[in-house]
């Protein structure tokens, strides 16, 4: 049963957030054993992901988005596949129709599975992810603006590891 094998961790990377369409993204990289950065791939993935997502919301809208999430890319052993996340309604994570590119065409995306929310690589970076939103957007400091808090939530990135 080799899909049972030992966890082995695998590299993960932090991007440069993405400011487009009115969403504000932060995006993660993973990698498994050989494989590598590739620029073209990572718009690629993010090109799809803003097509899959709602119109984004403000931030001070309780019964929708707030037009704020984080995708994670993982360059994985058989595609390239990317789930995108987004926060609603205050404290509900959602995400959008998971994406998922063959390595023989690693830019043309098509919707995955999606029931899917992600392997064991990508939940560590979810984990991360809903501890920033806590602390930063629903944390006991409400004094500060939204906006700000926003900007603080975007600026905590999990470690990198390899």
């Amino acid at each position: 049963m080799d899909h049972l094998n030992p966890f082995q961790p695998r590299k993960t990377v932090s991007l440069s957030p993405v400011d487009a369409r009115g969403w504000h993204l932060k995006r993660y990289a993973i990698f498994a054993d050989n494989r590598h950065n590739e620029d073209a791939i990572i718009a690629a993935a993010t090109s799809h992901a803003l097509d899959r997502l709602p119109a984004p919301g403000p931030l001070d809208d309780p019964t929708g988005n707030h037009g704020v999430g984080f995708q994670i890319i993982h360059f994985a052993e058989t595609a390239v596949v990317s789930p995108t996340f987004y926060w609603q309604w205050g404290s509900v994570l959602a995400h959008a129709d998971q994406i998922k590119a063959p390595w023989d065409r690693p830019t043309d995306f098509r919707t995955g599975v999606l029931e899917i929310v992600g392997c064991v690589w990508e939940l560590h970076i979810v984990q991360f992810e809903s501890a920033a939103w806590t602390a930063t957007m629903l944390g006991p400091d409400q004094t500060a603006a939204p906006a700000h808090r926003v900007s603080a939530y975007l600026g905590r990135q999990a470690e990198p590891s390899a």
